[in-house]
């Protein structure tokens, strides 16, 4: 009880208090390595999560009250590549955007960029399977421990005379 208590308190006091907006990078296909455009920023490869500071995007407002950022670019292993710059993020400052950088299919080799895409899926896919392993393998071994901590006491009274006597294991 305590612990849900904790986390209404928690949750009660980290509301309303965000100071950054975040955005997610995806690509068409999956897999593109993701870099920043004008300073080069490694990203990794898509989909990534970019954090923004609300007071620094309140500094980059455009005309229709949009956050200007660097936009990004997405080079995939065959090459191709797609650029977005600038991307204009349109609502809160501390919002939750998503962007998608599309690959265009006239750009030679789209099969080895699929193929990576499946690999890419497949590994993803690997990593949640093993993931669901370890939070399963924890829980019964958290349910053992948990369960072997129980001290039970069983106690036995007896009257004799004008007295009770009880005794427990």
């Amino acid at each position: 009880m305590i612990n849900i208590i904790s986390a209404i308190i928690s949750i009660a006091i980290c509301t309303g208090c965000s100071t950054q907006a975040t955005m997610a990078v995806y690509s068409q296909p999956e897999g593109a390595y993701i870099t920043e455009v004008g300073t080069g920023k490694s990203w990794g490869m898509a989909p990534v999560s970019v954090a923004y500071n609300a007071a620094a995007l309140k500094q980059h407002v455009n005309s229709e009250g949009c956050y200007l950022v660097k936009g990004f670019k997405a080079q995939w292993v065959s090459g191709a590549s797609s650029l977005l710059d600038p991307i204009k993020l349109c609502g809160s400052a501390t919002g939750n955007y998503n962007i998608s950088l599309a690959r265009e299919a006239s750009h030679p080799n789209l099969e080895k960029d699929l193929q990576f895409a499946l690999q890419v899926q497949s590994i993803n896919a690997q990593r949640r399977q093993a993931q669901a392993a370890s939070d399963s393998a924890a829980a019964a071994l958290w349910s053992a421990w948990s369960t072997s901590q129980q001290n039970n006491i069983n106690c036995t009274s007896t009257p004799i005379g004008d007295s009770v006597y009880t005794n427990c294991k």
